[in-house]
């Protein structure tokens, strides 16, 4: 049930860390053409969070300085971690805090960023799972209930949290946090380009603000 959900962001968490290898080997490759910093700084940052939004990861990622992927693009392998997912890119808003601060060739943009958070739709999902299996228990034969051992039948658990799960995820509002984030900038092959962080990984994947 949850366990193969947290897997899923397990997985995110080492193609973010794979991905900063070969960002590394990328940005030794094609270098940085020196040339006065021209644009807004903001515009990079509002694309970057419209296009992971809407599901452009090939526009989202051109707005990145050191990494090719985020993983973002792969798609979960069971109903509920896909339901979550969903929902998450769903929820995701921005506002921009401000004009952008620049420096040389480096800026920053405060962002409000506003997303579901996993662990407390995970939580909510949990508290609903035994009034569920409590229904489901006094109106399925026995034989659809309990396994061979006297357990629940695993097809029933996972059934039962994925039902939760998408009473939880009807309103997500109260499940959301607000993250105050600062995203850096350099500017590099004649544009503005982010630098991640761990801040920027973790809100996107509806981590603790």
């Amino acid at each position: 049930m949850s366990g193969k959900i947290r897997l899923f962001w397990l997985i995110l968490a080492v193609l973010f860390a794979a991905a900063a290898g070969f960002a590394c080997f990328y940005a030794d490759l094609f270098g940085s053409i020196y040339n006065r910093p021209d644009g807004d700084p903001g515009e990079t940052v509002s694309q970057f969070f419209d296009s992971v939004r809407n599901g452009n990861y090939i526009s989202a990622y051109s707005c990145l300085s050191d990494y090719l992927t985020l993983g973002l693009e792969k798609q979960p392998e069971s109903a509920e971690a896909e339901q979550l997912y969903a929902a998450l890119r769903q929820s995701y808003r921005y506002t921009l805090d401000g004009t952008s601060s620049i420096s040389g060739r480096e800026a920053t943009q405060r962002v409000q960023f506003h997303a579901l958070n996993i662990r407390r739709a995970e939580q909510a999902a949990a508290e609903l799972v035994n009034s569920i299996l409590e229904e489901k228990v006094a109106s399925l034969p026995e034989a659809e209930v309990y396994d061979g051992s006297g357990g629940y039948q695993t097809g029933l658990t996972d059934l039962v949290y994925e039902e939760a799960l998408g009473q939880v995820l009807q309103n997500t509002e109260p499940l959301c946090t607000d993250t105050n984030l600062e995203i850096r900038l350099t500017y590099t092959n004649g544009g503005w380009k982010i630098i991640t962080d761990r801040n920027l990984m973790s809100a996107l994947i509806g981590g603790e603000s």
